[in-house]
């Protein structure tokens, strides 16, 4: 009997043994199924329209670089222009005689459609991105020199071109896009912007006012470029889980080191890319969802936030730097309707007499909310000075209207619809020691 009963304690072992070692062989066939099946990405096609305008861009930057980056004359002229330094006679004429062929293709490209067109890779270059700033840069150098002499409206036609242009580099494409957009955006209005305590004519004033609607119709909003900068990742992160690209290239930023270590084998870059995307998907489209809210109700994350959500360390690479970002497309906004709205109270003052008693009573709709505070802008007249305007800026605190230098929004100071030069006997002064711009009334 005791002999029995060890042969079926045995048994009974072996057939639990033999159970166990069924499930952790499946487990282990489970787990090396899910290592090598590449994940399941969706990533939407871009519907590009006929007649596409990107394509274009990209050919003309190509050509600016290369014929223009080798002409050390060329080149020269073009910094000093960047750096707001006056031209010779002869300086000038080369400058326009080069990048005139240029400024007349792009001249027609802006009333084109266009959405971007690249490829959604890791390796993709933009030329095009660069040589839309190079036109940007030429056409306000022109709207200076047309600005001095009153000839506003051509001036702000100029601008218009060039808030056509901005839109176009955002359409279709990742955040990089949306930020080279700001930029040109920032360089269209600079010169306006200085001059705008100048500005007076009726048809320039009505001119002013266009450019704003027009900017809140078309403008592309940073959710869209948010959104393409998720299916970027996404399609890196299938890249590397099929191989296409080392995850031991993306990891080290150093070509030379993927390919020597081998670390980034098709399987461990699997690995990592499975593992990482739930993180992806779930920081990605909560960014998506966030920016799509008026400004005044998106959540303030800072970058330190952002840094400790993301945990996995292929996230850590790829997903991009955008805690700012709302916060550029706010100033962007807030900059344009300050210059509608100013234009809108001069036309105002023309037609009555009389400023306006409110923004409200303009009339402008959305144009006249500061998304900074989702309120009206800060609006104040008096008999003396006229009428006082401002946007309360990224520190959504009223300082009375005193602004930074160069017009840029900062984290502190007011944002003024216009942009005062630094005075050349504070040049070489840090940007964070200047004074503020006392508040800039305007009749």
């Amino acid at each position: 009997a005791p002999i029995s009963a060890n042969r079926a304690s045995i048994r009974k072992w072996l057939i639990g043994c033999g159970v166990l070692f069924g499930v952790v062989l499946v487990l282990c066939i489970g787990v090396l199924v899910w290592a090598f099946t590449p994940p399941k990405i969706e990533i939407p096609p871009r519907q590009l329209p006929p007649n596409n305008a990107y394509d274009e861009y990209r050919a003309m930057a190509e050509e600016m670089k290369q014929r223009l980056d080798a002409d050390t004359r060329f080149k020269q002229i073009e910094d000093a222009v960047a750096a707001g330094q006056p031209l010779s006679a002869a300086d000038r004429a080369y400058y326009l005689q080069r990048m005139e062929p240029y400024l007349r293709r792009y001249e027609r490209l802006v009333q084109r459609p266009s959405v971007v067109s690249a490829e959604r890779s890791a390796d993709t270059p933009f030329p095009e991105l660069a040589g839309m700033r190079r036109i940007a840069r030429a056409e306000a150098y022109l709207m200076r020199e047309e600005l001095r002499r009153k000839r506003y409206r051509a001036a702000i036609a100029r601008a218009d071109r060039l808030s056509r242009l901005a839109e176009q580099a955002r359409n279709g494409g990742p955040l990089i896009h949306y930020l080279v957009g700001t930029a040109i955006h920032a360089i269209a209005l600079q010169p306006i912007r200085e001059e705008l305590p100048r500005i007076q004519d009726r048809a320039a004033l009505e001119a002013l006012l266009k450019l704003a609607r027009d900017y809140e119709k078309r403008r592309i909003p940073l959710w869209k470029c948010m959104q393409e900068e998720y299916y970027f990742g996404l399609s890196v992160h299938r890249d590397i889980a099929e191989g296409r690209t080392d995850y031991g290239k993306v990891a080290s930023n150093d070509a030379q080191t993927g390919k020597k270590t081998r670390a980034s084998s098709v399987l461990v870059g699997r690995l990592m890319v499975k593992t990482a995307l739930p993180e992806y998907h779930r920081l990605m489209q909560r960014t998506v969802e966030e920016l799509k809210l008026p400004f005044g109700e998106r959540p303030q994350r800072t970058a330190e936030d952002i840094e400790r959500e993301t945990r996995h360390p292929l996230n850590q690479i790829l997903l991009p730097v955008f805690a700012q970002a709302s916060d550029k497309e706010a100033s962007e906004v807030a900059t344009m309707r300050l210059v509608g709205c100013t234009a809108a109270i001069r036309l105002h003052k023309q037609r009555t007499g009389k400023y306006p008693a409110s923004l409200e009573a303009l009339q402008l709709g959305e144009m006249s909310i500061d998304p900074f505070s989702g309120k009206p802008f800060v609006y104040k007249t008096d008999p003396r000075f006229g009428f006082l305007l401002y946007s309360v800026s990224q520190n959504r605190t009223d300082d009375g209207g005193q602004s930074p230098y160069g017009g840029a929004p900062e984290s502190r100071g007011d944002l003024s619809p216009v942009s005062v030069r630094v005075p050349n006997y504070m040049k070489g002064v840090r940007r964070n020691q200047l004074p503020l711009v006392a508040p800039v009334w305007l009749r």
